[in-house]
């Protein structure tokens, strides 16, 4: 038995070590193929196309290349991966990986014949870059082909640029959704952004609250859901115990409805005068929670689930279509909808978290329309009790925190310790007789004779057994484990010593 599980491991580590010889001259051959490329590119004709490209050696490229690939042919027209050098040269690949490299407003021309020679004359080209592309060498933007439509692939997807001449000469923004523009400024927020905008978002876990003074000082834990729709209902609570009520909802999402005036938050209850909340305590007590904050900005601050002076329902705008969208970004859009377009903004805070502000696209007439603006959101709510949502602000976990939490498998321990539990248990489990013979000597088996009863014996070794697998397995695993297999290991060794004495013996015992 042992002799076999010997073998097997020394046949296991060999196949290991091949795999890594070959996977280790595999990257190498990688890296000096890229170099290569990248010398015959500036070394040969610059202008030159050249045959399907295998690797292009520039990983940005290869991954706007692969996107360009699942695109529907022909649903967006004739379409070009592009990625700008530090050399300030254009790579440009189409849907068959044949890359064409320019460098001079000549070879710009001839990039759509080349690489597009069905295209037609003055016909519909989407260019999609990198990201690098975008935030590091954004003023080569202008030596792309004029008229073409430009994206940029972050994360997967590709994303519309549009420029917006109202918010600077330099700014462009991402259409991520069709209300919802991203800033462009820096990639670290730019990237922060999609992927807190790409979240899922369970419905179950969003909670609706309405202010209302007097109202239950705690939320429960889980939210009371609607027959129909398996959405959240709103949740009443008392203001001044918000801050406390947000521990027993750690790890969800809650939305409250307000008017925010420089550090004050103003709602208005179903009955009684407008109040306010300090927002600095709110958002401190939903980062000290770990609690994703969404406060919706409307200038009539009533609460949802009350009801106004014609007694009618008041709900957010767009937020019940809002709460069915499958992604953040979706809820965001839909709440935009309401409004004509949003304009994200993202900066960090601190403890790992962001802030996402959606604003509306600022107007040049803003002294009279902001005015008129405002008095109409103010008539319509109050006429239809419906609560019309000017902004939205959320303050989330970031990234690196959601992938922590994500990764969990038991909530509130940290990924890491569950992680190396997991390993020890499983290390042990492998090097099972070892660990056993040590947990034998710390807590040796229990005698029957020791107990006056089956049930205090079973009992026993129950105990026992759940301290073995649930506390010691874990912590010797490893090296319980790396003993098994050096003792497996000299048993492999010593096998023709072994095996030598054993024909000896058997010689002896037959002559005898």
């Amino acid at each position: 038995m042992h002799l076999t599980l010997a073998i097997g491991h020394c046949l296991m580590r060999a196949s290991c070590a091949a795999l890594l010889l070959a996977a280790a001259t595999g990257s190498a051959q990688a890296n000096w193929l890229s170099r290569l490329s990248r010398i015959g590119a500036e070394v040969g004709e610059v202008g030159a196309a050249g045959t399907k490209a295998g690797r292009l050696g520039i990983v940005e490229l290869e991954r706007a290349a692969a996107h360009i690939k699942t695109l529907p042919t022909g649903a967006k027209g004739a379409v070009l991966a592009a990625h700008a050098t530090p050399e300030g040269h254009w790579k440009f690949v189409n849907r068959e990986g044949e890359v064409f490299t320019a460098g001079t407003p000549e070879e710009m021309q001839r990039v759509v014949p080349t690489l597009l020679p069905e295209a037609a004359p003055g016909g519909k080209l989407g260019i999609y870059l990198s990201e690098d592309t975008l935030f590091r060498d954004r003023a080569l933007l202008k030596d792309l082909p004029p008229g073409a439509s430009l994206y940029v692939v972050a994360r997967g997807d590709s994303y519309p640029l549009i420029a917006r001449a109202d918010a600077g000469t330099d700014a462009l923004y991402a259409a991520v959704r069709r209300n919802l523009l991203v800033e462009t400024r820096e990639r670290a927020l730019f990237d922060e952004a999609i992927a807190q905008l790409e979240r899922p978002l369970t419905r179950s876990s969003i909670r609706t609250l309405a202010l209302e003074p007097g109202g239950p000082g705690t939320l429960s834990s889980y939210p009371r859901l609607d027959p129909d729709s398996k959405a959240a209902l709103v949740d009443a609570v008392d203001p001044p115990s918000l801050a406390g009520a947000l521990s027993s909802v750690r790890g969800q999402t809650v939305l409250v409805t307000g008017r925010v005036d420089g550090n004050l938050l103003h709602f208005r209850p179903s009955s009684g005068a407008e109040q306010s909340l300090k927002l600095s305590d709110l958002k401190g007590a939903a980062a000290e929670a770990d609690v994703n904050l969404v406060i919706l900005h409307a200038e009539a601050p009533r609460q949802p689930g009350g009801r106004n002076w014609l007694w009618q329902r008041i709900s957010v705008g767009g937020l019940d279509d809002a709460l069915k969208r499958a992604t953040l970004g979706d809820f965001l859009d839909a709440l935009g909808a309401q409004r004509g377009e949003f304009r994200v903004g993202m900066q960090r805070e601190g403890s790992g978290r962001v802030a996402i502000r959606a604003l509306p696209a600022d107007t040049p007439s803003e002294p009279i329309t902001g005015i008129v603006g405002d008095l109409w959101t103010s008539t319509v709510s109050s006429l239809t009790g419906n609560v019309v949502t000017t902004a939205v602000e959320v303050h989330a976990r970031g990234e690196e925190r959601q992938k922590e939490l994500d990764r969990r498998i038991v909530p509130y321990i940290p990924s890491w310790y569950q992680f190396a539990y997991l390993a020890g248990l499983i290390a042990g489990v492998l090097g099972w007789p070892v660990a056993s013979g040590w947990f034998a000597r710390l807590w040796p088996q229990e005698e029957r004779e020791e107990y006056g009863g089956i049930v205090g014996y079973r009992a026993a070794q129950a105990a026992r057994l759940l301290a073995y697998l649930a506390l010691f397995l874990p912590i010797v695993g490893v090296p319980a484990l790396i003993m098994s297999l050096l003792q497996q290991l000299w048993a492999l060794v010593t096998f023709p010593v072994r095996a030598i004495r054993w024909l000896f013996a058997r010689t002896e015992a037959r002559a005898g």
